[in-house]
């Protein structure tokens, strides 16, 4: 069998990376937001390849087909899938880790203990975890980030969001929980997303997701290009739902319900929101659902549920 990962930065160059962050396509990511962030991360900052995982042994390709490229009479290129470690530095010099790339569908475990395994070698204190989760809240406020993690008392008040609950397990979630148990301070950040645009690409949730990272860790991370993104994101979807008055009202609904929530947060001395209380999908998203179906009878584009 061959090896789970190949190392490919050179023995002779020390690395010193405080802290690991990683992101899994596949998985949950309402708006896109964990991949934009990786996305600028990596057009960025100055990074190079430190290993590369076995993606064969790992994926499932009849799952998630690699796209091809027909051109008149014959095949002419392959987007193969990755999954890799990149070594970064911040907008200081501070080295940090990148794990991205396809979700692993097998060998969870063994891939865990490898990721844990390199982190561990090479010094890593702390890791985190990035993703969007679709929620019932606004596009017109602050993006909520909810922060959990394997040592509770070092993440700062907050409001709970879910309580306990059981869900279905991704590699960031499980990736959490296993470097938490090797002793790292193993946090996750869910950036709360509209759950009317959950399958565009939401830059605002991306942003606020690195903000979320420099504040956890004290790394330096760029954000101007997802800020200017965001802006004008935000008016193209203040454009289109100025033009259908059910998006509106509903717009209009959830931004009364997050206030008053804010407000509730900030008398009791929580940091953000409480988004668990504001009305699901079930309760205010009737109304936004027949828009959305008629809109998507008439266009391919727009607000999607």
């Amino acid at each position: 069998m061959r090896p789970l990962y190949t190392v490919e930065h050179p023995a002779g160059e020390p690395v010193s990376p405080r802290v690991l962050l990683h992101h899994f396509d596949g998985a949950m990511d309402a708006g896109h937001a964990g991949a934009l962030a990786v996305e600028q991360l990596v057009m960025t900052l100055p990074h190079t390849r430190l290993a590369t995982f076995d993606i064969d042994s790992l994926l499932d390709y009849r799952a998630r087909r690699p796209v091809m490229t027909f051109d008149r009479n014959t095949y002419s290129a392959v987007a193969m899938p990755e999954l890799v470690l990149e070594l970064l530095q911040d907008d200081d010099g501070e080295d940090l880790l990148l794990l991205h790339g396809s979700e692993p569908d097998y060998r969870w475990q063994e891939f865990a203990d490898a990721v844990t395994h390199l982190a561990v070698s090479m010094g890593v204190s702390q890791a985190v975890g990035i993703s969007g989760i679709p929620m019932a809240i606004p596009h017109t406020r602050p993006t909520y980030v909810h922060v959990h993690g394997s040592q509770p008392d070092k993440l700062n008040s907050q409001t709970e969001v879910f309580g306990r609950v059981e869900l279905p397990g991704s590699m960031g979630a499980f990736l959490e929980l296993h470097l938490g148990e090797a002793g790292i301070d193993s946090r996750g950040l869910s950036a709360s997303i509209p759950h009317y645009i959950a399958r565009d690409d939401f830059p605002q949730g991306a942003a606020a997701l690195l903000r979320a990272v420099a504040e956890n860790t004290g790394l330096a991370l760029p954000l101007g290009d997802l800020e200017a993104a965001a802006n004008v994101n935000r008016a193209e979807i203040d454009a289109e739902a100025a033009q259908q008055p059910e998006v509106s009202a509903v717009v209009s609904a959830l931004e009364a319900q997050y206030d008053a929530m804010l407000r509730q947060a900030d008398d009791l001395g929580f940091e953000g929101a409480p988004t668990l209380d504001l009305p699901s999908a079930d309760e205010i998203g009737a109304r936004l659902e027949a828009f959305l179906e008629a809109n998507e009878n008439t266009s391919g584009d727009g607000l999607q549920h």
